[in-house]
């Protein structure tokens, strides 16, 4: 089922003025797909940059995970500086303090499968006359919880893959050209995401932009959820957090950051996290983390997978 998200009074406003906005964002709408259903999910994230996707997980999960970061949430301190208002509480390091999130949500094939169709990379290289074919996957950038508190202030408009300096070209002719991103992103609601509360900011279409445009609030929609649903995005779609009007409403949100296996992740879990706690997760887990290398043989450690190092599977026999 696809349903578009409504607009906000101010969107509705300004669509009856053609001359104040571009044909192209008039009507902006962000669809609401099933998980499962692969090709349209894909196909809402071609069109529109982003998609909300329904029945990602469970209401259930969502409290589980809500109760894994609460005691990191209360003991966080106002941040001092502008990246956070200081309402907000932060709960960082999160693949290592939710055993959910890691479990349930870095181990989701089915995420990883969209994932991989944007992200993935496959190149033939040659060593001597013998053509080899080697895929890079994607891994997590970062993970965190983010509790917007009431009162907080919402967040200037901004590209995710701008930590990578991305280049982007204006595409609104040509549609949408797949493997150009480097980067994408889930957000998880802990709780009902709404207006009032802060219900992220989306501009459809937005990833189509090139990098001479800028963006406007009026060409923003809000992306209000319930538990178990999630907004998921290309590094290049312009997206805010919405500031919570409320008096005494939390609206924490379950961030995932991901990026191509060529990329250095934003996060570096690598000195968040010992080996003896690392081993202790699946490989899948670990490979989806950034242990195992970079097909052919990006981010070794003495020419070895560190997920070979950690997990004492090392055999010299074996090409990294």
């Amino acid at each position: 089922m696809v349903i578009s998200v409504p607009f906000p009074p101010q969107a509705v406003s300004l669509s009856d003025k053609p001359d104040i906005m571009p044909a192209a964002i008039q009507t902006p709408s962000l669809q609401r797909v099933e998980f499962t259903d692969f090709e349209k999910v894909v196909a809402a994230i071609e069109k529109d940059g982003a998609v909300i996707l329904q029945n990602f997980t469970t209401p259930e999960v969502v409290e589980r995970v809500n109760d894994e970061v609460k005691s990191y949430l209360d003991a966080d301190k106002p941040w001092k500086g502008k990246l956070f208002p200081p309402e907000t509480r932060r709960c960082t390091r999160l693949v290592g303090r939710s055993d959910t999130v890691r479990q349930e949500w870095i181990g989701s094939d089915k995420l990883f499968g969209i994932l991989d169709h944007f992200l993935s990379k496959t190149t033939r290289i040659f060593y001597d006359d013998v053509p080899t074919v080697h895929t890079t996957r994607p891994i997590l950038s970062t993970a965190s919880t983010i509790d917007v508190r009431a009162g907080a202030a919402g967040q200037r408009l901004h590209r995710d893959d701008k930590v990578h300096h991305f280049d982007h070209l204006d595409t609104i002719k040509t549609g949408y050209i797949r493997s150009v991103d480097v980067s994408m992103s889930l957000l998880v609601p802990g709780v009902q995401s709404t207006e009032e509360n802060g219900a992220t900011l989306v501009i459809p279409g937005s990833h189509l932009w090139g990098d001479e445009r800028a963006p406007k609030r009026t060409e923003a929609v809000q992306a209000c959820m319930v538990p178990g649903e999630a907004l998921l995005f290309l590094g290049s779609f312009y997206h805010a957090g919405g500031a919570n009007r409320t008096a005494d409403q939390n609206r924490p949100v379950h961030g995932l950051f991901f990026c191509g296996g060529t990329h250095r992740a934003e996060e570096n879990v690598y000195m968040e996290f010992d080996n003896e706690q690392v081993k202790t997760w699946s490989e899948k887990e670990q490979s989806r983390m950034g242990y195992a290398t970079s097909s052919p043989n990006l981010g070794f450690v003495d020419f070895v997978s560190p997920m070979h190092i950690i997990n004492g599977t090392y055999d010299p026999n074996h090409l990294v």
